[in-house]
This record gives C-alpha cells, structure tokens and sequence, in this order.
C-alpha cells in the first residue's frame, strides 16, 4: 500500500469516504489476499497526513460495506 493519493478538503465527500473509497479500490482492483492487514491506523494517518479519527471512520465504512473486517487488538485485515 505504497500509494499516497491527494485528498481535496474543498470536495462534497468528506475525507474519511475519500480515503474509504481509495482503500475500497485498492481492495477491488488489486484483489489482495484474505487476511491481508491494513496500516495500523496511525500508521494510516501519518502516511495520508490525516487526523486519526479520519482513518477510524475510513475503516468503519469500509467495515460495513464488508469489505474489511477488525480483529480486537490487531488491527483490520481484508
């Protein structure tokens, strides 16, 4: 998960669907493996300079569209 996209703050989405919908492509297009983990989410928020809070959200949407799953203390997994 090396690329970084660019989020617009001016945009309609808010920038947890922004980064929600960068994820949910990277998990589609690039069909990875069951059990693959995403970045911690500080790990998350430090790479896209985005408050931690914004990747929780990201994650809960993801979550819910079913796409990632939490694991109590390890972190999301595909």
């Amino acid at each position: 998960m090396t690329h970084n996209p660019v989020f617009d703050r001016e945009a309609l989405a808010t920038l947890a669907e922004q980064l929600a919908a960068h994820y949910a492509e990277r998990i589609q297009r690039e069909p990875w493996a069951a059990g693959t983990r995403l970045p911690s989410v500080r790990d998350a928020a430090e790479r896209h300079g985005l408050a931690p809070s914004t990747v929780v959200a990201a994650y809960d949407q993801l979550q819910a569209q079913g796409l990632i799953e939490a694991r109590a203390q390890r972190g999301f997994f595909v």
